[in-house]
């Protein structure tokens, strides 16, 4: 039980970043053209369940121990190419979330946005120089706080709102190439923190955290968009819808999902980091900790660009092609 939830919180701890915890994403990928439709729902449920079993079960049938020779054996001759996409998607996942800490920072405590990005930064520092204990230790206490969080928003939402559903005409868009889209991109660096994971996980404990983890996240995207639907008018012009929500049933209910939200952001940007790090293994392991601080230092200029144009370009962008990275592990797969 203590491995399933391990792996399950390390899953779900990548997946729920900052577009995921602030509705945003919900928003720019499940607002869809009508109030009973959730087949993109159930599927990117389903979708998450099989990427990360495939993901654990294929690195433990072509016995690979890290990210980096996953990728080689998966790519082939594509490898390097590959390894440039995923460097590229991962660094671009770690400045988003510091961008995200920058905008909760100045919407929350009325702090300038670098305070909220260097604050980030150093926690992801920290974890980065206890390797992979540190990262599973840190998601299994955090994101099962954020998930009761998350919870207790979208419920209590639901219970005192009457139901108003509006959607514009920009909203309606092919629900399930939406949520393909959407999976692919939460999944497309998975791998980083699956795979090792993966070598020391009996094939039952992978079943059953990917299973778990599906369920949640499916879960959890459903109860979000439900909830925000209810002032959906209000909501979709702000970078945080969530978080907005929180902040009109009260200063205990912001004070909560701003917690949910740092630990959201600490979570995917902890795990896009340590894929950095992971894919950089030339540096000697006495060097872990002066490549950790240079990424951090690196990536702080790039937070600097507005969070829900991020989240609406560059992710889309990665979405798309990250399909094609999918499809091509589910064929592997299904050849090993």
């Amino acid at each position: 039980m203590k491995k399933i939830i391990g792996i399950s919180s390390v899953f779900i701890g990548l997946v729920i970043g900052a577009g995921f915890a602030s509705g945003r994403e919900i928003f720019e990928y499940f607002c869809l053209p009508s109030q009973t439709d959730f087949t993109g729902i159930i599927l990117a449920s389903f979708a998450f369940s099989a990427v990360c079993y495939i993901i654990m079960h294929l690195a433990k049938k072509i016995n690979t121990p890290d990210f980096s020779s996953f990728i080689s054996k998966i790519a082939g001759k594509f490898r390097i190419p590959v390894k440039l996409f995923m460097l590229s998607f991962m660094f671009c996942g770690f400045f988003i979330m510091m961008s995200a800490c920058g905008v909760l920072a100045k919407e929350t405590l009325g702090l300038p946005p670098i305070c909220g990005i260097i604050f980030l930064g150093l926690v992801c520092f920290f974890v980065f120089i206890f390797d992979a204990k540190g990262l599973v230790a840190f998601n299994t206490i955090l994101v099962p706080l954020m998930i009761a969080g998350m919870v207790f928003l979208c419920l209590s939402s639901l219970l005192a709102a009457a139901p108003v559903f509006s959607f514009p005409d920009i909203t309606r868009r092919n629900p399930l190439l939406s949520a393909l889209c959407y999976v692919s991109y939460n999944t497309v660096t998975a791998g980083a923190v699956l795979v090792p994971l993966s070598a020391s996980a009996s094939k039952k404990q992978i079943a059953s955290a990917s299973a778990f983890s599906g369920f949640v996240l499916g879960l959890l995207i459903y109860i979000s968009w439900l909830s925000m639907n209810r002032f959906f008018d209000t909501l979709i012009t702000t970078e945080m819808p969530l978080l907005a929500l929180a902040a009109d049933k009260g200063a205990f209910s912001k004070g909560v999902y701003t917690f949910v939200l740092f630990s959201a952001l600490c979570t995917t940007a902890v795990s896009h980091g340590f894929g950095i790090l992971g894919e950089l293994s030339c540096f000697p392991k006495a060097n872990r900790t002066a490549a950790a601080a240079v990424l951090c230092l690196f990536a702080m200029p790039f937070a600097g660009f507005g969070f829900s144009n991020l989240i609406s370009n560059i992710y889309s962008a990665f979405g798309y092609v990250g399909i094609f990275w999918t499809g091509l592990i589910i064929f592997r797969y299904i050849r090993a």
